[in-house]
């Protein structure tokens, strides 16, 4: 089953979800987790973006675009993970959930993901 349709998407006591730009539901905790390495890879130009804004402008309001960006990269990182490889994602973010998010007891699950998409 894919992440973005499980348990594992950030629901808050309202009922309403975290989302991205383009109103994709965003998962949390284990499945960032398990995607950090996507992340730090692929969204290095938005984050970098992101946080020079934040360091010359103190005003919240102005990496508002900047930060859209770094949610937008990261939906897209999750979607493709999630569209390639589902089941290995899946596996990989229950077993951090599992393992209160302790890389080194999951690494055969970050293998399985690493190997059906290489970092």
């Amino acid at each position: 089953s894919s992440v973005l349709s499980s348990s594992i998407s950030m629901e808050f006591p309202d009922g309403s979800v975290t989302r991205a730009p383009d109103g994709t539901p965003l998962p949390f905790g284990p499945v960032l987790y398990a995607c950090n390495k996507y992340f730090a890879e692929e969204c290095k130009g938005a984050s970098s973006s992101f946080w020079q804004c934040k360091s010359e402008d103190g005003n919240p309001r102005a990496c508002l675009k900047q930060g859209e960006d770094v949610m937008a990269c990261f939906a897209s990182v999750i979607k493709r993970i999630d569209a390639n490889c589902p089941k290995q994602l899946t596996a990989y973010a229950k077993c951090l959930d599992s393992n209160k998010n302790q890389f080194e007891k999951c690494r055969a699950e970050q293998k399985a993901l690493e190997d059906c998409t290489p970092v």
